[in-house]
């Protein structure tokens, strides 16, 4: 059986495809090995206890996001790694935007892990390089500043893409300017609640030692162009694993200046952007200020489906229904409902003063640890986008 694995592994490797990575074996450290590793000796099992073949593969980028793709197949021919190379490159194009090479066939891993990485040019990293002294600028901070407290908070980003114009908006006091107007909004629409009794509430933000608001400068190692559609999947995995943004008591939110083709923003647990260039933001303060309202109540679970007319999708389902705080000014039933055991906005950890009986979203939605929360659908909201991490 080893003999005949080995002929198959030579004979993969050797045969001509117009598809690069098709029968290649990867090559270079992969950031999240225990995880891609974890996924592979699950299907290993299960193939094992089928009698059948795997092929496993893996694409992998510089920011340290990665997707694959795991193919239980009865033979290993051509065409069945033709099939899991074109599997994986569709989960490629949303979490890496690169190419898909052989991690392993049945139960020989064949990815070389000391070797160089494939797919980053040379002329790629001179261009990051570069551009990382060009963006050195004063009173500028290139990571989450240390914290003025242990409490749950939000940290703000202010994110470009590699070829992106730097419009400052993180140290000339624009972006901080309107965050702050966001979150007195936000304390007037939860004190005119008609269930709030009065109390208002306001978001907790992450501030540095100085008192300022702690904004981090993130540049991907993208350009536009080769940012996916939605690119907020690709900026959570560079969150996570490049600029170690992984705290599960805060929210990483960015203002992204770039455009998006369709939508202001996106967010989900525990992360999302507002896109600064998409035509509802831009140079339109009171929208941009809204629809980063609207994603912060996403990245916080909203809405639960257990909310009165709000859909499985986390929107109501008319705006008859209610307001998803798309308004600035009415909350609607997502903030207050009084429905037993389903998650009510006013009672999130991110939200100051602190209900008595606080929900944490990671908690709730990544976790799946849901407590009081015994509602049929409390478990349906926005979705985890740390969901990448094996065990959430």
């Amino acid at each position: 059986m080893k003999k005949l694995l080995g002929i198959l592994v030579l004979a993969f490797l050797f045969s001509g495809n117009a598809n690069a990575g098709v029968n290649e074996p990867g090559s270079g450290n992969i950031a999240a090995i225990k995880n891609v590793k974890s996924i592979y000796y699950e299907h290993l099992a299960k193939v094992k206890k089928k009698n059948q073949h795997l092929l496993h593969y893996v694409s992998t980028s510089a920011s340290g996001s990665w997707a694959g793709w795991a193919l239980h197949v009865k033979k290993i021919n051509e065409k069945s790694h033709k099939k899991a190379y074109k599997k994986c490159m569709k989960y490629a194009a949303d979490w890496t935007q690169e190419d898909c090479f052989l991690f392993a066939i049945d139960d020989k891993i064949v990815w070389n892990l000391e070797g160089v990485a494939k797919g980053i040019s040379a002329e790629e990293k001179a261009e990051i390089e570069k551009q990382a002294q060009i963006d050195k600028k004063p009173g500028r901070f290139f990571e989450d500043q240390p914290d003025v407290n242990d409490d749950y908070q939000i940290h703000f980003n202010y994110l470009l893409a590699l070829d992106g114009k730097d419009r400052e908006w993180d140290i000339n006091g624009k972006m901080e300017e309107i965050l702050l107007e966001m979150n007195e909004k936000m304390l007037k629409a939860t004190a005119g609640h008609k269930y709030s009794g009065g109390v208002a509430k306001k978001y907790k933000f992450d501030f540095r030692k100085d008192g300022k608001l702690d904004i981090t400068f993130v540049r991907v190692d993208k350009r536009r162009k080769r940012l996916p559609k939605h690119p907020n999947g690709y900026f959570k995995t560079f969150l996570y694993n490049k600029m170690k943004m992984k705290n599960p008591k805060k929210i990483y939110y960015n203002f992204a200046d770039i455009n998006h083709p369709t939508d202001g923003g996106e967010a989900g647990v525990p992360m999302g952007s507002s896109f600064l260039k998409n035509k509802h933001n831009k140079s339109k303060k009171g929208r941009l200020i809204t629809i980063t309202l609207h994603e912060l109540h996403h990245a916080q679970g909203g809405g639960f489906a257990c909310v009165p007319g709000m859909g499985d999708n986390g929107h109501y389902r008319t705006k008859r229904e209610g307001y998803q705080l798309s308004t600035g000014t009415r909350l609607g039933p997502t903030y207050i409902h009084k429905v037993e055991g389903c998650p009510e906005l006013v009672d999130s950890v991110y939200l100051t003063p602190t209900s008595d009986q606080p929900y944490d979203p990671y908690q709730l939605l990544c976790k799946k640890n849901f407590g009081i929360y015994n509602h049929p659908k409390a478990n349906i909201g926005s979705n985890c986008k740390w969901s990448f991490l094996f065990g959430n």
